[in-house]
C-alpha cells in the first residue's frame, strides 16, 4: 500500500472541513471589515472560503506537492481576484450586476489554473485539473443558490428552516471535496501506471 492509497478520502474530509472553516472565516473579516469601514466589500467572502479551504487542503497537498503554503495561497488569492475586481468595478462608478456564482466560477478557474501549475511537476495530467475545479467549485456555489431558494420557498420555518439553510451551504464543500477528490485519485491512479 503506498503512501497515496488513502489520499482522495483525506482530500474529500480536508476539502469540506475547509469549507466549513471558511464560513466563520468569511464572518471574522466582514466583522473586521466593518471595523475598518469596508464591510460591505465582496472580496471578504472570496478570502475568507478561499483561506479555510486553501488551509485544510494546503496540509493535504503537503504530502503530494511537498509544500502547504502555495496551494494555500493558490485558494486564498484566486478565490478572492473575481471578487476583488467586482470591488473595484463599483468603487470605479461601473457598478456591475453582482453574481456570487459568476464570481465562484470565475475563482474556481483561477484556482484550477494555479493549482494545475503546482500540480505540474508531479502529474502529467494536471491540466485537468483546471476544467475540474471550474466544475468542482461552480457546483459547490449552487448549493448557496439552493440554500437561498429555500428561503423563500415555503419549506420549513423556524429551526427546522434555518438547518436546512445551513445543511444546503454546508453540503458545497462536500461536492467541492468529491469531484476534485475523484480527479486527484485519478491522476495518481495514471500516475501509478506509468
Amino acid at each position: 500500500m503506498t503512501k497515496d492509497a488513502g489520499l482522495p478520502r483525506r482530500w474529500v474530509r480536508a476539502t469540506w472541513g475547509g469549507w466549513l472553516l471558511g464560513i466563520p472565516c468569511i464572518i471574522a473579516l466582514a466583522l473586521a471589515g466593518e471595523a475598518v469601514g469596508i464591510g460591505g466589500s465582496q472580496v471578504l467572502v472570496g478570502a475568507g472560503m478561499g483561506a479555510g479551504v486553501g488551509f485544510m487542503q494546503g496540509r493535504v497537498m503537503r504530502g503530494v506537492i511537498g509544500k502547504a503554503a502555495p496551494w494555500a495561497a493558490a485558494s486564498l488569492i484566486g478565490l478572492a481576484l473575481p471578487f476583488l475586481a467586482t470591488d473595484l468595478a463599483n468603487i470605479a462608478g461601473l457598478h456591475p450586476a453582482y453574481s456570487l456564482h459568476l464570481a465562484v466560477a470565475t475563482g474556481g478557474l483561477v484556482v484550477g489554473a494555479w493549482q494545475a501549475l503546482l500540480l505540474r511537476p508531479r502529474f502529467a495530467q494536471a491540466p485537468v485539473w483546471i476544467p475540474a475545479s471550474l466544475v468542482a467549485w461552480t457546483l459547490a456555489a449552487g448549493t448557496t443558490a439552493l440554500a437561498d431558494v429555500s428561503r423563500y420557498a415555503r419549506w420549513p420555518r423556524g429551526l427546522a428552516g434555518a438547518l436546512v439553510y445551513v445543511g444546503l451551504i454546508g453540503v458545497g464543500g462536500l461536492v467541492l471535496g468529491v469531484i476534485t477528490g475523484a480527479v486527484l485519485g485519478w491522476m495518481l491512479r495514471q500516475e501509478a501506471a506509468a
